[in-house]
């Protein structure tokens, strides 16, 4: 597969290496985090929206993975930039399926061609080790497309991974047991409330306070919400924040209970279940060709 028609999967993994410079062996993206094991729970009103059958009322089994999207294992917490929530569902006697989500609700650009250009300018200069003077605001008149997620980011560096609510950023169809299909984004909201940091203050604390945090919080809860499209939201772009209020519907409880060895979990934005209808936006067909292929350039 090409993303954009232009390089290929593999090209673009090897891009993301030149831009975004990590030791040996490791995630370019996403690599300080922590595993951890759980339950999932749907809720009765899950069933009146799709069909699938994780969500027809029984206990799924989940992996886990919290993440920062930056930085190496020589880094700081507090400097991570948005936080991942990966969650693999894995029902007895189904193909496990999986949910990636984000602290942002929108992403920067809507294809894997211009999240290279993403990479790009937000690189540091690889003599100084410093942002590159203009490169941010080049981006930008080049992508008015990432106003929204420049602009949703509140400055603040993470109290811990379970007071954060997280965004699957694309629209996924659930198909109903009737045949209706129904296109909504999926948000993790958690029960204890957000909270945020001082970023300098949360630089004082240790540079895996995170993980820290999160080994005295377990067990953790967090709700899952179907946010539905209000009229004139543009449903299939990944860039777009959709109206507020939003309308939710519940469709279950997570309960994250155990850490687990942060091993080489491979999480797919494809990998969905029975029920579920792929996104149509181009940029969640690049990520699951891109996800792959950086993963075999990481075990190489």
């Amino acid at each position: 597969m090409t993303i954009d028609n232009e390089l290929t999967a593999e090209e673009s993994a090897e891009r993301m290496a030149e831009l975004l410079p990590a030791e040996p062996h490791t995630r370019l993206l996403h690599s300080r985090g922590t595993a951890v094991t759980g339950v999932f729970q749907a809720e009765d009103t899950a069933t009146e929206l799709t069909a699938a059958a994780i969500f027809a009322g029984g206990p799924v089994p989940v992996v886990g993975r919290f993440s920062g999207t930056r930085g190496d294992a020589h880094g700081h917490d507090a400097h991570t930039g948005d936080q991942g929530l990966s969650v693999r569902f894995a029902l007895p006697g189904a193909p496990v399926a999986d949910l990636t989500a984000f602290t942002l609700p929108v992403f920067f650009v809507r294809n894997g061609a211009d999240m290279l250009d993403f990479f790009a300018a937000i690189a540091p200069d690889p003599i100084t080790g410093e942002p590159k003077p203009g490169a941010m605001a080049e981006f930008t008149e080049r992508h008015p497309e990432a106003a929204a997620a420049l602009a949703a980011g509140s400055g603040l560096a993470p109290a811990s991974y379970v007071s954060q609510r997280y965004h699957a950023i694309h629209a996924f169809g659930f198909r109903a047991h009737d045949g209706r299909q129904t296109w909504a984004r999926l948000e993790w909201h958690p029960e204890v409330g957000l909270a945020g940091l001082d970023p300098v203050a949360a630089g004082h604390f240790p540079p895996d306070y995170l993980a820290r945090d999160l080994a005295r919080r377990l067990p953790a809860h967090f709700g899952l919400y179907a946010r539905l499209p209000a009229d004139g939201d543009a449903v299939h772009d990944p860039t777009a924040l959709w109206a507020d209020p939003p309308r939710l519907i519940r469709l279950g409880r997570l309960r994250l209970d155990h850490i687990i060895d942060d091993h080489d979990l491979d999480f797919d934005p494809l990998r969905l279940p029975t029920g579920m209808t792929a996104p149509r936006d181009q940029l969640a067909a690049d990520r699951s060709a891109i996800y792959p292929a950086a993963r075999r350039r990481r075990i190489r």
